[in-house]
């Protein structure tokens, strides 16, 4: 049986006009990510890793190309239908984190279930059980000044996790880390690809994260 393609990327250029010079960040890039793989996309500083990330995750269009996500050309939806659909089917992780400072690990994680029309106590309930499975269960109700920061970024996998997503793109994740909390996240990530089925889409410049 072959695989199924979740992610398709055809011809993608992301052209910028910047003080009369015309920038690629991308150009001609093609690109299948099939569904439950665990793909790292290395590359340095400035070659264009979170553009693409941007377009797969909906965050962004191309200026040529087309984008393909679950068979839904990115393209072709309105912003608030962009929206809707990354907060379906896709998880977002980022090297800073990105959470909200005054609320709780539970309420950071439940917040895009809300978004969703998930009742509070559902979405609780929800956040409690993923916070469990990335070993933070004995920190539900810490805000993120009281985490170190490898905890800080398993609240934020937690928090990509919690609409089941079918891709959990994570943005330089271990940037932030020490080698050690570093491996400890990207062996969270490799089993969340193994025991969920998850697609794992990371892009990053640290070689570690090949290494581990």
């Amino acid at each position: 049986m072959s695989k199924e393609v979740l992610v398709s990327v055809r011809g993608i250029d992301r052209v910028y006009q910047t003080k009369g010079e015309t920038v690629f960040a991308l150009a001609g890039v093609d690109l299948d990510v099939y569904r439950g793989e665990y793909l790292s996309i290395m590359g340095p500083s400035g070659s264009g890793k979170s553009t693409l990330f941007n377009m797969v995750g909906a965050l962004d269009t191309p200026t040529r190309g087309e984008v393909r996500v679950s068979d839904v050309s990115i393209a072709s939806l309105s912003s608030l239908e962009r929206s809707y659909f990354r907060c379906q089917h896709i998880g977002y992780v980022f090297q800073s984190y990105n959470l909200i400072p005054f609320l709780t690990a539970r309420e950071n994680v439940a917040l895009p279930q809300i978004f969703l029309g998930i009742d509070e106590p559902e979405a609780n309930a929800r956040a409690d059980e993923v916070l469990t499975y990335v070993g933070l269960g004995d920190r539900l109700t810490h805000r993120p000044d009281e985490l170190s920061g490898g905890q800080q970024q398993r609240v934020a996998i937690a928090r990509a996790l919690a609409n089941a997503p079918s891709i959990l793109l994570a943005d330089e994740p271990t940037g932030n880390l020490d080698l050690h909390t570093g491996g400890e996240i990207i062996k969270l990530f490799k089993q969340l690809s193994v025991e969920t089925g998850v697609t794992v889409i990371t892009a990053t410049h640290d070689h570690k994260m090949l290494a581990a």
